[in-house]
């Protein structure tokens, strides 16, 4: 059986800034990211929480950045190794779903091959010094020349996002409910009624699975249009979850609200109204306001009355700033909110304007109708100067978070921090964000 490298390639940029943080392999597409989705495969499905799925033979490739916190997030699989056996080497583009090619038939092609689509590679199987380039373009975050790739066969793919093939972050939430319906099916134990302890709530169709988690009278549990799950140690008081929905293991959804095509993560504290949204492990949305095509990071916190927009008065399109270049592209969707990168906060009714980009450990305040960078206190819009949050404030204040949920800030996510901060100081620099101290 031949190694499957994961690897990430230069449209990381087109996601950020959830992949400031994270790898793209590790960007969440519905319930699971594409690495999950590989681990799925090679278990045969079944339940995300069995501690027994074997894992297949993996390595992956990340920018240099994320090579600890990658290794940290995902124990026993190497990361960015000094050398890689070609020979035996499957690399396969982390932005890809592994349902959009046959790898085990890849696997069985014995002379070097590459998968393209436009200037992006795939899927390929190279030899020694085409597979060193492309790691150290990866580790550098750069572009891979294909016509530096020296290969026997190449083949052109054409697709997008329907296709399993992410390019863009407005494509999570463009594949979202489908992703949702098909990884929450392939939860249900058999159960499909909404049994398990606890269970007290009207189920409105079938494919509900929700064993071990709390679920109070009064509850409504729409499975009409997708399956719903409901992972272990989560509790539900009355409220209405409308299918295909995922809630994970230990969240708290609180009452009177509405969770409709959404992914609900590990730990998370949900209040209001979140319409086809994803909400990463341990973020807080605990009071009323809105969330709608959305994407929350983890360790994020809104505060009460949050909303985001996600759909314009004309009813056009959503237009988003695309980072590399700094100009304007149209989504092709009329539904599209923002994105909430890792340990990002707002303040008490803070409202967000659609297809806006919210960076890591950045503070939000009142009325935010523009990109917000990385480690910044956006005061703009209750009239205050916008100023860089300093890297040992949010240090200090993400060490008193995690133990909230039982974790612990390690050395390799604290210098991920760090190495974030730096990287992105011109960001900052652009946007007219100073060093000060930030006042209402």
């Amino acid at each position: 059986m031949a190694l499957l490298a994961l690897f990430e390639d230069h449209h990381w940029r087109n996601l950020a800034p959830l992949t400031l943080t994270r790898a793209t392999f590790d960007v969440k597409v519905g319930a699971r990211s594409y690495l999950e989705e590989c681990l799925h495969v090679a278990a045969g499905g079944g339940n995300d929480d069995d501690d027994d799925k074997k894992k297949p033979s993996l390595l992956l490739l990340t920018r240099r950045h994320l090579q600890k916190i990658t290794e940290e997030r995902h124990g026993g699989i190497a990361v960015n190794p000094s050398s890689i056996d070609a020979a035996g080497t499957v690399f396969v583009n982390g932005l890809v779903h592994p349902a959009a090619f046959d790898l085990r038939r890849l696997e069985s092609v014995g002379h070097t091959f590459a998968i393209t689509s436009g200037d992006r590679l795939l899927a390929a199987r190279l030899g020694k010094k085409d597979a060193e380039y492309l790691a150290g373009c990866v580790a550098a975050g750069r572009q891979v020349s294909l016509k530096k790739l020296d290969v026997e066969k190449s083949t052109e793919l054409k697709g997008g996002a329907e296709g399993g093939i992410i390019s863009n972050l407005w494509d999570i939430i463009g594949v979202l409910e489908n992703s949702l319906a098909v990884q929450c099916a392939a939860q249900e134990d058999g159960d499909g009624g909404g049994g398990g302890s606890g269970v007290n709530a009207t189920v409105i169709g079938a494919g509900v699975t929700a064993e071990g988690a709390e679920i109070e009278e009064g509850t409504v549990l729409d499975a009409r249009r997708g399956p719903i799950y409901i992972g272990p140690g989560a509790s539900i008081a009355p409220s209405r979850i409308v299918g295909p929905a995922y809630i994970g293991p230990e969240t708290q959804v609180k009452q009177f609200s509405i969770i409709e095509s959404s992914f609900i993560g590990r730990n998370c504290r949900v209040a209001g109204e979140v319409e086809h949204s994803i909400i990463s492990d341990y973020s807080n949305k605990a009071h009323a306001g809105f969330v709608g095509h959305s994407y929350v990071g983890e360790w994020v916190n809104l505060g009460a009355m949050t909303t985001t927009s996600d759909l314009k008065m004309t009813y056009g399109n959503i237009k988003m700033t695309q980072p590399a270049g700094n100009r304007k592209v149209d989504t092709g969707q009329n539904k599209v909110g923002s994105f909430f990168a890792d340990m990002c906060k707002t303040s008490i009714g803070t409202l967000v304007y659609s297809g806006r980009r919210l960076g890591p450990s950045s503070h939000l305040h009142g009325l935010v109708a523009q990109d917000v960078p990385a480690f910044t206190i956006y005061g703009a819009g209750v009239g205050a100067r916008n100023a860089e949050l300093e890297i040992e404030s949010a240090i200090e204040t993400q060490k008193k978070v995690m133990p909230r949920r039982g974790q612990s800030m390690s050395k390799a996510y604290e210098q991920m921090m760090r190495d974030v901060f730096a990287m992105t100081a011109q960001d900052r620099r652009k946007a007219g964000v100073k060093r000060a101290k930030f006042a209402l």
